[in-house]
């Protein structure tokens, strides 16, 4: 388990440079936050519905998944 968390932090480090600013901000203010941010309040920030935020959530969770999903592979 302790490895994994290691990877996923490890391949989210890497990832941070090919994220724009929103994807960042979701990462950082919802995914990752001990208090995530809802849906609601980001698309208020960003003039935006809650669907087009979630949409954007998700293509950042694929982004993600992908990113770590070759390394956690078993060989």
């Amino acid at each position: 388990h302790r490895e994994s968390l290691k990877v996923l932090d490890q391949k989210l480090g890497d990832l941070r440079p090919q994220l724009n600013k929103k994807e960042l901000y979701l990462l950082d203010e919802r995914l990752l936050a001990d208090n995530p941010i809802t849906l609601q309040d980001i698309g208020e920030k960003w003039g935006v519905t809650r669907e087009a935020v979630r949409q954007m959530e998700a293509r950042l969770m694929k982004k993600i998944k992908d990113a770590v999903s070759a390394t956690l592979k078993p060989e």
